[in-house]
């Protein structure tokens, strides 16, 4: 009798060929073929054989008679697509040689620029021979003899350009004593000049000639009166660093003496007299920096620093009379104008734009202020039995003027600005009580 451990390994043993007989049974059916597959041939002894049909050669197909090359046609080229359109309004400009390798932005280029408060004029305290003393502005051809940049930027740009400026109470003469007459009259300022650009875009040159109404003077102390033709007004400007939002440029305006020369009468009581004679034989240097800057698409910042020198003196002549039958005393001197710093700064929105609009394409509006002030003390002359003082004879003649304005932009080059300038400080320090600016601009 068998033993449990034998009957354990025999169990083992029938378990094990139970499973080996099942996998083989499984593998065996996973790989069978598909019916069909197989096929009995004859073989030569007569015995048929199965061979698989996958084994079997194939009987060849007829082939179509291959087709003669013909000629390809030859390939056509592509048509050329139009050149895209530039918007003004997007950083899509192609790069231009700058300093530093950077690039103009449409969006910079396309800023409205500063308004300005534009007008300074001459002022000279006078003592008749009656020794009363009256604050005078001189009206020197075109409304004044010095230039401030305005209507202007830092980029260079290329622009032509017409301005107009209403001065209320711009020509006065004040007594300084009771007793004694004062006058004040308007003026209206007339600007043409264009502005050209030159080695690439990164410099320009500007030429303005400023032209007033003929404005007279008259009291019973003092008569003069203002001419038409202003001084032409050169001005070099190039382009020292700009990037995707901001600026520099520095500059020379140069105010050349062409404008007419002014003549101050002071009768008195019978034959007697006194006449003041300024010939406008002095130029002025302008050196300028300017500042512009875009920090979002919509808001722009202008800021400009200027000193107005001048390079040589008036040249002047008195010539008093105290009677029919005495000798007149004529004296010629030499009249030295003051220095003048000036800075300004102006903050500007656009509220609208549309590069596509054929008529109105942009409106934008600016808020700037504008200080000015002496550097040097004015230069008095001493004369028989009375005095000639020319420049402001108030301390530093700080002068602050507020300028708010519109510009508007019809079909993305031409602009209509219009503009209102109000001093912030009393009659000691003011030029003017209000000034209207318009302005007619086109731009490449």
């Amino acid at each position: 009798m068998l033993g449990g451990y034998a009957i354990t390994r025999w169990l083992s043993i029938g378990i094990l060929f139970w499973a080996s007989t099942s996998l083989v049974a499984s593998a065996a059916e996973r790989i069978s073929p598909p019916s069909g597959l197989y096929e009995a041939q004859s073989c030569s002894s007569g015995d048929q054989r199965v061979v698989p049909t996958y084994f079997q050669e194939a009987e060849p197909k007829p082939q179509p008679p291959a087709a003669k090359p013909s000629a390809q046609p030859k390939a056509q080229p592509a048509p050329a697509l139009p050149p895209p359109q530039a918007n003004p309004f997007l950083n899509n400009q192609q790069p231009r040689f700058m300093p530093n390798n950077q690039r103009y932005l449409a969006r910079m280029s396309r800023a409205p620029d500063m308004f300005g408060d534009s007008r300074v004029p001459l002022t000279a305290r006078i003592q008749n021979a009656n020794r009363n003393e009256f604050d005078v502005n001189l009206p020197f051809g075109g409304g004044s003899h010095r230039f401030k940049n305005e209507h202007g930027q830092a980029l260079p740009t290329d622009r032509v350009f017409g301005l107009y400026h209403h001065f209320e109470n711009a020509i006065n003469v004040t007594p300084l004593e009771p007793g004694t007459s004062s006058a004040s009259r308007d003026l209206d300022r007339f600007t043409l000049g264009f502005e050209k650009t030159f080695l690439d875009g990164n410099a320009s040159v500007e030429l303005r000639l400023p032209m007033s109404s003929t404005v007279g003077v008259s009291t019973p102390d003092i008569v003069y009166r203002s001419e038409t033709v202003g001084d032409l007004v050169v001005t070099l400007k190039g382009l020292l660093y700009a990037d995707d939002e901001q600026a520099w440029s520095m500059g020379l305006a140069v105010v050349t003496p062409t404008g007419r020369d002014v003549t101050v009468v002071s009768p008195t009581s019978g034959a007697s007299g006194a006449s003041l004679k300024l010939e406008n034989d002095a130029a002025h240097f302008v050196p300028f920096i300017a500042f512009q800057a875009t920090p979002t698409d919509d808001f722009f910042i202008h800021s400009y620093l200027q000193l107005d020198t001048p390079t040589n003196p008036y040249s002047a002549q008195s010539v008093v009379t105290t009677g029919p039958t005495s000798p007149s005393s004529v004296r010629n001197f030499r009249v030295t104008d003051q220095t003048l710093l000036y800075a300004d700064i102006a903050l500007g929105h656009w509220w609208f734009r549309d590069a596509e609009a054929q008529f109105l394409s942009g409106l934008a509006s600016l808020l700037e202020l504008h200080y000015t002030t002496a550097l040097t003390s004015p230069d008095q002359v001493s004369l028989k039995d009375n005095f000639v003082s020319f420049g402001s004879q108030s301390s530093g003649n700080d002068v602050v003027n507020l300028t708010i304005g519109l510009h508007a932009e019809f079909a993305r080059s031409t602009s209509l600005r219009v503009g209102y300038v109000t001093p912030l400080r009393n009659d000691n320090h003011r030029y003017f009580d209000n000034e209207i600016t318009v302005a007619l601009v086109y731009r490449r």
